[in-house]
């Protein structure tokens, strides 16, 4: 493997880096490119994701000298602690990776880096919208991990918990809810009996732990009992009530009328459209249409989609995404044909695909580069392509296109439907399986790894009655 083609594969997540570090004569050849990818969070969508913490950590063990991968992260930790959301959750859960295998600087850096935090917030907290500082969300991750990562992980939480109720007290949030999550993940993790006993003890000597304990409590109770989602209308007049009197986003209408289901309604939003002059309105009325399909013909959602206004043109293409109609897949193939807008031609041909669209749908999805910035809508185009080819029935299907978004994908959650469909149409080989082993998606390695087993049993009930 070059070393560009371990670098791609790397920022992709691929267990095939591990595999090529594990029969490597010189695994020194990639350490740039595993000194690089520990310094950079890899994941496209880290929120859905996860960080790529376990995987770099593992292709770190391929090296003797440990430390310098370290030092770089603990680096990188102190620049990004009082920044980033996602850099930080990178960077602070590799560094727990490596104390959790009780290395001391790391446990150190874990813990100064709490003590920064800590005295950050409590210099904040009579500061107005202190909640909305990204580093009460940073404060609780590390939190987490301080729990699980160091020795007797209930004194460790014990000490937490009287430091944040101490920052409870001082703070004009006393419900505790930025730190809601770390109390669920130590009664999940360490029982709830256990967890809620410790705490009352604790809050009988400490007005700070008493504090934190109230806190989260009343937070649990929040959750509990917190009020119904309010009803949305059902009936043709009072959506168009709710729009005219713009009672709600655009955003939450168009969810009510996908959910109402009311044709009515949708009929009469879709030829004010249509009669609509003023491009605000008509904007508005375009984004009703985000998630649900466009109920007439779509001639004059074409052509604002060709009026060369950005915000109208983009509102009027989000329409199409979701509109399945011949004419819509004529404008897919014209776009293609003019070689502009290649992505939104095809997401409109995966939507409205037809058998003899194949080679020209390949073609299109395979012209899209892969970037983090996702300037080009390869994501949005992958998920296009991906519903076509679960949808079932769909004649003369693209199913090439299955290896290429696995290859390709920045996203390890699109790559866990893929490797899925993939599975599921016999396309995955021993090596892909293998590779899979070790891939930094979760969901796959235990997808594989049940695969694996399938097939190691029915091997072995296949030499057992050959004897």
């Amino acid at each position: 493997m070059t070393k560009k083609a371990f670098k791609e594969a790397m920022k992709r997540g691929l267990g095939r880096c591990i595999l090529e570090l594990q029969k490597a004569e010189d695994p020194q050849r990639y350490r740039e490119a595993v000194l690089w990818g520990c310094t950079h969070n890899l994941s496209y969508d880290t929120q859905c994701e996860g960080t790529r913490a376990w995987y770099m950590r593992e292709l770190i063990r391929f090296f003797p000298d440990e430390e310098p991968f370290l030092e770089a992260v603990i680096r990188k930790l102190r620049k990004r602690r009082f920044r980033d959301r996602w850099e930080f959750c990178h960077y602070e859960e590799l560094v727990s990776c490596f104390a959790r295998g009780r290395n001391q600087r790391a446990m150190d850096a874990l813990l100064e880096t709490y003590r920064e935090l800590y005295c950050f917030l409590e210099r904040q907290t009579a500061r107005k919208g202190e909640a909305e500082l990204p580093e009460w969300e940073n404060l609780e991750t590390l939190c987490i991990d301080l729990v699980d990562s160091l020795p007797h992980p209930f004194a460790v939480y014990g000490r937490i918990a009287e430091d944040i109720g101490r920052l409870l007290q001082k703070s004009g949030h006393p419900s505790g809810w930025h730190f809601d999550w770390l109390f669920a993940h130590c009664e999940q993790r360490y029982g709830k009996e256990r967890i809620r006993n410790m705490l009352e003890k604790k809050a009988a000597g400490s007005s700070a732990a008493a504090c934190y304990l109230t806190g989260m409590q009343e937070r649990a109770w929040e959750t509990k009992f917190q009020k119904k989602r309010t009803a949305y209308p059902e009936t043709t007049e009072a959506l168009l009530r709710a729009f005219d009197w713009k009672e709600e986003s655009v955003i939450r209408m168009s969810v009510w009328l996908k959910r109402s289901g009311n044709a009515e309604a949708a009929r009469i939003f879709a030829e004010r459209y249509i009669n609509e002059t003023d491009r605000e309105k008509r904007i508005r009325l375009l984004e009703l249409f985000r998630i649900s399909p466009f109920p007439l013909p779509p001639e004059a959602v074409i052509k604002d989609a060709e009026s060369g206004d950005e915000r109208l043109c983009r509102a009027a293409m989000q329409t199409l995404y979701v509109t399945r109609h011949e004419t819509v897949r004529r404008y897919a193939r014209i776009l293609a044909e003019r070689g502009q807008n290649i992505s939104d031609a095809a997401v409109l041909l995966a939507e409205n695909y037809q058998p003899e669209d194949r080679e020209l749908l390949v073609r299109l999805v395979k012209k899209i580069p892969v970037t983090y910035e996702d300037a080009e809508n390869w994501h949005g185009v992958y998920s296009s392509v991906r519903r076509l080819l679960e949808r079932k029935g769909v004649r003369n299907a693209p199913t090439e296109l299955l290896f290429h978004m696995y290859e390709n994908t920045l996203c390890s959650c699109c790559r866990e439907y893929i490797v899925a469909e993939m599975g599921r149409r016999r396309q995955m080989t021993e090596q892909l399986w293998q590779e899979c082993l070790w891939d930094s998606s979760q969901e796959i390695r235990a997808r594989a790894g049940r695969r694996l087993a399938v097939r190691t049993r029915r091997s072995a009930g296949t030499e057992h009655r050959k004897r």
